[in-house]
């Protein structure tokens, strides 16, 4: 073996670590992207392409836990554990709990509200960089409801963020019609958030970053790390699956819901846990006898607040995503959760042809506080870790591969990183 295999390895190339490995290449690095499979190809193959700037609240919260007990086993809820992950679950749901009394809530938003504070900003900068800034657009995202009871839902919720700077505005039937002419005739109204966006095709997204990363004179290679190891001249080893393992000087740990075993492998233990995503993608209406102007149902993304689900228009076609699934990484894909999107997708867009769609399952990292790792490991010179984004990963992966060559580069982080340190469920 060389010296060293590269001076810095970003071991995941979805978009997180594609946009590590992206920056630190622009910063001077020799950078080697390490991945099992073809960038781009694990949860941010299947992400909603929503930039999701309002969510401010982490996912654990005192209204989550009010309301669990109705839906967590239910087949039809938006959030559900598979009954035969009900036992290895119970230690992450009880940390998800303690995230989620009034002081860690709290804790929780002021940490999300930093991150968020640039991130469409970072993303900008960051496809702009990779020449593929043509994929973002900055032009809102809608919340629309069928009933009375989702209107009082929708707008007590834009209320509740209002105040930590969500600006927000309430439309009715008329404006979302005029907006999204394809939705049905039963949605009354909905609440409109400026300042987010989406992105044309995630994939194709990532693709940009790893092909300006090449351009930079990055190189990526397909292989399957399952076990790290620092050795006493301070290099970090890559153990890899039927291949002899890779040496280099700085290492940045991106690899999602895999992370789990190769952060252990260092001795660090962290609660990550597995949200099983679903997404079906209509291709749009093409040739004799299709939807005239079917690419003009609606130009931006619209979630449904009775549906719990989102769509968005990308040049791949009408892609919906919803509910959460806890299940791990073993269990096979739930049938049902992807007829629930098929029904929805009827229903809100009833010119769709859902059964023409596409299927995706895919697996986010999740810990119970529901904020990423972003760190220097603690007793490893030259480890660094970025995972954990949960829904998050497209909306922050920009500010979060700012913040990580800050700290490869031993420059000081703009924000404070205390709420992302990987010790901090010691």
């Amino acid at each position: 073996m060389r010296d060293a295999d590269a001076q810095t390895i970003v071991l995941g190339a979805g978009l997180v670590g594609a946009a590590c490995a992206l920056r630190l290449a622009e910063a001077g690095r020799d950078v080697l992207l390490l991945d099992a499979q073809v960038p781009g190809q694990a949860a941010s193959f299947g992400n909603a392409g929503h930039i999701a700037t309002e969510q401010v609240f982490p996912l654990a919260s005192p209204q989550v836990i009010r309301a669990s007990w109705r839906y967590l086993l239910d087949a039809d809820s938006p959030l559900r554990i598979r009954a035969a992950y009900l036992l290895p679950i119970l230690p992450w749901l009880a940390r998800f709990v303690w995230a989620a009394r009034p002081a860690g809530f709290a804790r929780g938003i002021q940490a999300l509200m930093a991150l968020q504070a640039t991130s469409l900003a970072d993303l900008h900068d960051l496809l702009a960089h990779a020449g593929v800034a043509g994929q973002l657009h900055a032009d809102g995202y809608l919340r629309v409801w069928e009933t009375p009871g989702g209107a009082r839902d929708a707008q007590a919720q834009a209320a509740q963020v209002r105040p930590f700077g969500v600006n927000s505005a309430v439309w009715d039937a008329d404006a979302v019609r005029r907006a999204a002419p394809g939705l049905a005739s039963g949605v009354a109204g909905g609440v409109f958030y400026p300042d987010t966006g989406h992105v044309d095709d995630p994939h194709a997204v990532c693709a940009g970053l790893v092909a300006a990363l090449v351009r930079a004179g990055g190189r990526v290679q397909q292989a399957r790390a399952v076990a790290l190891q620092q050795d006493g001249g301070g290099s970090v080893l890559v153990r890899q699956e039927n291949s002899p393992p890779l040496r280099c000087r700085e290492l940045v740990l991106c690899t999602g819901a895999w992370s789990r075993p190769l952060v252990a492998s260092l001795g660090y233990r962290v609660p990550l846990d597995t949200e099983r995503g679903y997404h079906i993608t209509m291709p749009w209406p093409a040739g004799e006898g299709a939807a005239p102007g079917a690419r003009d149902w609606l130009d931006r993304p619209v979630a449904s607040v009775e549906r719990n689900v989102i769509m968005t228009p990308m040049s791949v076609g009408l892609r919906m995503t919803g509910t959460v699934e806890f299940g791990g990484l073993l269990l096979a894909p739930d049938a049902h959760r992807l007829a629930l999107l098929r029904r929805a997708m009827r229903a809100l867009v009833p010119a769709s042809q859902p059964d023409t769609a596409s299927t995706w399952m895919g697996f986010r990292p999740s810990l119970p506080d529901h904020l990423p790792v972003v760190c220097a490991a603690p007793r490893h010179p030259g480890v660094f870790f970025a995972f954990g984004h949960q829904h998050l990963g497209l909306t922050l992966c920009g500010v979060t591969a700012r913040l990580v060559a800050d700290l490869v580069c031993r420059r000081k982080p703009s924000l404070d990183m205390a709420p992302f340190h990987v010790d901090r469920f010691a």
